[in-house]
């Protein structure tokens, strides 16, 4: 009889550094460190493809203005495009079948021992490719567990009617273990489900830097430089303040947001266009004299690798139960890390971390992670 796969339910084809990183990872420790037969399930709804094509085809705010800012630089878009899928190509075991609905993959699952739906926002209802299919809304007889999802700041009772409400909690209750991401997540799923569920470390913490660089190929940049990495960069004050850093010390300012670099003329700053993609994130990520971050993974990956870096606030999403910057930081003791940067000069950019210290907490979280995968997927 043919061994089951271990299936992994998640944002792999999502056009984003953080998202196809923490795919990566737990699809590779599940294979080197527990020697599994796993696979990415190749799953993304038309709504994803959209986000991430040249035409955005979403009935969503916005959808407009991103389809002209993409036409208006189409070379820019292929080349940013080519960088992630090349990274998809090379790096992931995705499924043969490619599945667009929850309809198409319900005929399949089955081929499947274990689903895991997890890590990244899967579980946000708001985002713009939302999909219940990351609930495992199967009928057919599958194991269900969940690893480090997040809820992305939305909680589930607060944006539904009562029957919605009640579909995700026969949802959830059906998993036969669940992890999360964040403390506001365990606390929603406490609300909805009554049940009390562990908070899990993001898959790319499995890994240390060394692990890393094995195993992604990574560019060498020939100057000190400063790594800015934001979800959007179109705060001019938050632009202008790293610009005054970067005359400050005389490191020039590296982004990796093609699309967003034209749009925005960040060239005027004297700032650099580098690699977009995963290859390009770790590649800066690795040698950077500042990283500046309003992102998760980018905050994960800055203390992995030892960076000296600051984390600040994105107005972009000013949503107050948004605890994703400050929860990782808590938990990494780097809570000192998240600054003004309105008031940036009162900032000594170059305050040591004590790594040590977060080292033994990134190896903490990290063991009780793996006894998670022990005790709930590789038993």
């Amino acid at each position: 009889m043919k061994t089951k796969k271990i299936g992994i339910l998640t944002f792999h084809a999502s056009h984003n550094c953080g998202s196809m990183l923490q795919a990566y990872a737990l699809q590779e420790i599940l294979k080197d460190k527990y020697n599994k037969n796993v696979e990415i399930i190749d799953f993304s709804n038309k709504a994803q493809d959209g986000m991430y094509g040249y035409i955005d085809l979403r009935l969503k705010r916005g959808a407009i203005k991103n389809t002209i800012q993409r036409l208006t630089h189409i070379p820019t878009v292929k080349k940013t495009r080519k960088d992630y899928i090349e990274f998809y190509n090379k790096y992931f075991d995705v499924s043969k079948k490619h599945y667009s609905t929850q309809k198409q993959l319900e005929k399949d699952i089955e081929n499947y021992e274990i689903v895991i739906s997890g890590g990244d926002q899967i579980w946000n209802i708001r985002c713009g490719d939302a999909d219940l299919t990351y609930f495992l809304p199967f009928d057919k007889r599958i194991k269900k567990v969940s690893y480090s999802p997040s809820f992305g700041a939305t909680n589930i009772s607060k944006y539904t009617d009562e029957n919605a409400r009640d579909l995700y909690k026969k949802l959830l209750n059906d998993y036969d273990s669940i992890s999360i991401r964040e403390l506001n997540g365990q606390k929603w799923i406490k609300e909805l489900t009554g049940k009390d569920v562990p908070i899990v470390a993001d898959p790319t913490m499995l890994f240390d830097s060394k692990n890393w660089l094995k195993k992604i190929d990574t560019i060498d940049i020939k100057e000190k430089y400063i790594f800015y990495y934001a979800f959007s960069y179109a705060n001019k004050t938050n632009v202008e303040q790293i610009a005054k850093v970067s005359k400050e010390t005389g490191y020039p300012v590296y982004v990796i947001d093609a699309v967003q670099y034209k749009n925005y003329n960040l060239e005027k700053y004297g700032f650099k266009l580098f690699k977009t993609g995963p290859v390009g994130f770790l590649s800066l990520m690795k040698n950077a004299e500042i990283v500046f971050s309003q992102s998760f993974h980018g905050t994960i990956f800055s203390a992995l690798f030892h960076r000296n870096f600051w984390a600040f606030h994105n107005s972009i999403i000013a949503n107050p139960d948004d605890d994703r910057a400050t929860y990782i930081l808590k938990q990494l003791g780097l809570s000192n890390r998240y600054i003004n940067i309105e008031k940036i000069e009162d900032v000594d950019l170059f305050k040591k971390i004590d790594y040590k210290k977060v080292d033994e907490k990134v190896e903490e979280l990290r063991q009780n992670a793996f006894k998670y995968i022990e005790d709930n997927i590789t038993k």
